[in-house]
């Protein structure tokens, strides 16, 4: 006895029943790489993880538009979400523009880290257009902690007069040159990735310290002055931070 034909799977007719099809069957992205922070989705495991949208007639395109404001010309990252269904008149898209930031000024190679801004902004983007989880612990490691504000304690004048002052951290010491602000410290571990970033990336530490001084108004090669505040402190930790996602 012949066997059966079974009957045709239902397909989408529109790119939102596609999509909605989709994503029933699929909620985040694997964390397919590891960095000094922990796990994340690489760009090519949110390509593994997009790829069975493709029996449902997606697809996506990934190119790039330029725009001129002013002086200053702007790069844009275009992805486009397409349907290719059964019958043409749904055939249609989604479209997603994000522009890439500027590079923090240095010395390396700048194709590089513009191939590793690249990298990332088409991973945040194609995760996004198709509604995925990247499971990325990335966004939550790359916020500078700030460092909490320690209690007062009074204290009697002859005490006071003869307490021992605190010792500057040694790796704050080599950031800046003349004397060290009390207030505020980089914590041990905040230290630690300072002096880490140094030792690893010289180049890239010259162009913060650069950035740091055209944000502050200071000049020489080195920070001149002592970090006086948290903003310039969080100013350091979070072009480091930068530095670091895009060399990844």
């Amino acid at each position: 006895m012949p066997a059966k034909k079974e009957p045709d799977k239902l397909l989408p007719k529109t790119i939102e029943e596609a999509l909605a099809m989709f994503q029933m069957e699929h909620h985040a992205a694997g964390k397919d790489g590891k960095a000094n922070y922990g796990f994340y989705t690489t760009l090519a495991g949110g390509l593994n993880a997009v790829q069975p949208a493709t029996h449902l007639g997606l697809s996506h395109t990934q190119t790039f538009n330029y725009e001129v404001v002013g002086d200053k010309v702007i790069t844009i990252l275009k992805t486009r979400l397409l349907f290719t269904g059964e019958d043409r008149d749904y055939d249609t898209l989604i479209e997603s523009d994000l522009v890439i930031p500027d590079l923090v000024p240095n010395r390396g190679n700048i194709m590089q880290a513009l191939g590793s801004a690249i990298t990332y902004a088409r991973r945040y983007s194609l995760l996004a257009i198709y509604g995925l989880a990247g499971d990325d612990d990335d966004a939550e490691g790359s916020a500078p902690v700030a460092t909490p504000a320690k209690k007062e304690i009074a204290r009697s004048p002859a005490r006071g007069a003869n307490a021992r002052q605190a010792k500057p951290s040694s790796v704050a010491h080599e950031m800046v040159t003349g004397k060290v602000a009390d207030t505020p410290k980089f914590t041990q571990s905040q230290s630690n990735q300072v002096q880490k970033f140094m030792s690893a990336h010289p180049d890239g530490w010259e162009g913060i310290v650069k950035a740091f001084n055209d944000e502050f108004n200071k000049t020489g090669d080195k920070i001149s002055q002592s970090i006086t505040n948290q903003e310039q402190m969080n100013f350091i930790l979070e072009r480091i931070t930068g530095y670091e996602n895009l060399s990844r």
